[in-house]
């Protein structure tokens, strides 16, 4: 209990205990003037009654007051409640407006990812081609050297065999066999 209330309980229970001890002279009859005339009634009997219709007053106005307070209360915590649904429904579409604005991000990043890719893919692709086409130019560069170089190579030869068989003194069959190698050997290459 607050003390406020114990106080005023105190105060209550000392009056009480004023007009039990004290009730033979409160309840003694006497002449009292209300201003516009005078009756016979007991004083004291008066004096708390009035004192109990103030205290009834001043608690019926403690009451209403309350009552008034919660009353105010009530309707601030609605106020609130209804405040924190609309902030929550706030924060939810902002939530799902930047979840909006993420994928639609995510899916901008993946495009522009997907046509870098295929941007390198199709220069990879043309680089590679240009790389097969230099390649078999220089395959048929390096066959046609091959073939020039077997050519020279096989003349070169034939005049060293021509040098070499005038040179020396070769049996006749021996000559007629090496020519038909020789023609042989022309035909392989």
């Amino acid at each position: 209990m607050k003390f406020r209330t114990v106080g005023m309980l105190l105060v209550l229970i000392v009056l009480a205990v004023f007009l039990i001890i004290n009730w033979g002279a409160l309840s003694q009859v006497t002449t009292v003037n209300l201003v516009y005339t005078e009756i016979q009634a007991p004083l004291g009997i008066l004096v708390v009654g009035g004192f109990g219709i103030v205290v009834l007053l001043l608690a019926v106005y403690t009451v209403w007051q309350q009552a008034s307070m919660m009353m105010e209360l009530r309707a601030a915590y609605k106020e609130a409640r209804a405040a924190r649904q609309v902030a929550e429904d706030a924060d939810k579409s902002r939530v799902a407006e930047i979840r909006t604005e993420f994928a639609a991000r995510l899916d901008k990043l993946e495009t522009l990812l997907t046509d870098r890719t295929d941007e390198l893919l199709q220069m990879t692709r043309d680089r590679n081609a240009a790389f097969e086409k230099r390649l078999d130019a220089l395959a048929e560069a390096q066959e046609r050297r091959q073939t020039e170089a077997q050519t020279k190579l096989s003349d070169t030869l034939g005049e060293l065999e021509k040098r070499v068989l005038a040179a020396l003194p070769a049996p006749r069959a021996e000559v007629v066999e090496e020519a038909k190698k020789k023609e042989i050997f022309e035909d392989l290459f």
